[in-house]
Order: structure tokens, then sequence, then C-alpha cells
């Protein structure tokens, strides 16, 4: 089974009817380190067995991000915004009779009798019970299946920046690796003549102490190990955005980042030189892009 790249981000809604009741699902997620969720119902009841069910299928779904569910009752919004028109009526009448015992001028109007209805409705909030489960649970897994395809879509368009982002810090890791392969040489030339000036034709440069002091500088300024690490990173990573893992391989590729950084300033540490320097930079900059889009991602 293969990880793919999705976006952390990403919305799903959905309705289900239960009973004579329409209760209306809404799944929201945001970026996260780990896996948050928070549930809540808003003018309904949930039973413990219910709150349970609608977790399980979430963290079967998703393993990364800032999880938000909201359950409403929206029976009305279902038919239509359509109102008890007796009800609404009998309840003009009464504010009316009111309205005229305490000899006020002002008609009641729509406005405040829907005040009223709202704040008459009384009584608790109806429970989705246990056995109303079966009729729920689609709109659950149809939110999550919007949300999910909305997530997947985003990470298509991420994958894409990382994989470009990737390409070239390859491209620069090839132009240092040209660049590191000349150091050596031409640290030992400069070696040579800053030796030469200081003896100043006086003595002669000690061939064998000349070559020690060569292979030391050489030694010093080998990068082979670091570029060949820094190889090894860049096809994990390509390995990850092509979804070779069980895992969702956000952290995987955040850990990835941190361990190119850690490369390219040993690399940018051991070779002083100014072409290769700016090479490092820009690889710096490109690695902090490529890590933050990471952050994006499950």
């Amino acid at each position: 089974m293969s990880a793919r790249v999705v976006s952390m981000t990403g919305f799903g809604r959905a309705r289900a009817q239960l009973g004579s009741r329409t209760v209306g699902v809404e799944i929201r997620s945001l970026n996260h380190r780990g896996l948050d969720i928070k549930l809540r119902a808003y003018e309904t009841q949930l039973a413990p067995e219910i709150e349970g069910e609608i977790l399980r299928l979430v963290r079967q779904s998703l393993a990364r991000g800032s999880i938000s569910i909201a359950l409403r009752d929206d029976t009305g919004d279902s038919q239509g915004g359509a109102l008890d028109e007796g009800r609404v009526r009998q309840l003009h009448a009464a504010l009316d009779g009111l309205r005229r015992s305490l000899g006020l001028v002002d008609p009641v109007d729509l406005a405040t009798v829907g005040t009223f209805l709202s704040a008459t409705k009384g009584g608790p909030a109806p429970e989705v019970v246990v056995a109303a489960w079966p009729s729920l649970a689609p709109a659950i897994e149809a939110a999550l299946g919007e949300l999910l395809a909305m997530r997947q879509r985003e990470g298509a368009a991420i994958r894409a920046d990382l994989e470009r982002r990737l390409a070239s810090l390859r491209g620069l890791a090839t132009r240092i690796a040209e660049l590191t392969a000349s150091v050596p040489g031409r640290a030992a030339r400069r070696l040579e003549e800053r030796l030469s000036s200081l003896l100043a034709g006086n003595q002669a440069v000690e061939p064998v102490r000349l070559a020690q002091e060569v292979a030391l500088l050489a030694e010093r300024l080998d990068v082979s190990e670091e570029l060949v690490r820094l190889g090894a990173h860049f096809d994990h990573l390509a390995a990850l955005l092509n979804g070779q893992g069980k895992e969702a391989p956000g952290r995987r590729i955040d850990f990835l980042a941190q361990e190119i950084g850690r490369e390219l300033n040993t690399l940018g540490g051991k070779i002083q030189d100014a072409a290769v320097a700016a090479l490092v930079i820009d690889s710096k900059a490109e690695l902090e892009k490529l890590r933050e889009q990471a952050q994006n991602i499950e």
C-alpha cells in the first residue's frame, strides 16, 4: 500500500435523513503536527456510541491535520426554508394582543415574530441515537470522501511544486560537485606558491613535506561524502513523492529536509570558495521553500 502526497487542508459536506429530521455534516481540516479531532453537535445531541463511530471513521481516513466535525439540525433548510405558517400567525396574534394591552403604538413586525420563534423552541435538543447510525454513517463517509478528494487535488499541486524544487536542488548539487572537484588542486597550488613566496628562493620546498601538506589539505576539502549523502537524501525524497512508503510522507519529508540542510552546512563550512558558497546559499534558499511547502502535506 503506497502513501500518496495529500494536502492537510480540505472541506466536505453531506446530509443524512434520520426519520423526519435532516442532519447536516461538515468536516474541515487544516495543518497540524499530528491528528487533532474536534467534534461538535449544534441543535442536536449525539449518543456516545455515535461519537465513537464518527471518530473511528475519521481516524481510518486521515493521518494528520486539525479536523473539525460539525453536525447540525438542517430539517428546516431541507424543506426549502418552509415555515409553520399557523405557528407564525398564532405567535403574531399573541404578540399583537400583548402590544395592545400594553398600549404600544408600533406594530409587531416579522423580525420580532422570528426572534420569539427562535426563543420559544425550548426543550432539550433531540438526540441522534445508536439506531440512527446506519442512516448517519453514509453522510459521514460522503463528507469525508469530499474532503479527501479536495486534499488529493491540492496534494497533487504541492507534489508538482516539491518535484520542481527537488530538481533544482539536484542541479545545484551537480554544479557544486563540478566546482569542488577542482578546489583541492587549486588550494594545493596556492599553498605551494605561498610557501615559495615566503622562502623567497632561500630554501627549496621539500617535496615530501609539501606532499604531506597537500594531502592533509585535500582531505579537509574533500566533500565527496557529503555529496553522496545529499544524493541519497534526494533519491529518498523522490521515492516519497512517488508514493513509495506505507505511511503519510509529511513527517519523513520534513526530516529529510533537515538532513539535507545539515549536509549543505557541512559542505559550505569545508569549502571556502566564493562560487561554491553562492551555490550553497542558493541551495539553502530552495530547501527552505521546499520545507515550507512540505508543512502543508499529510
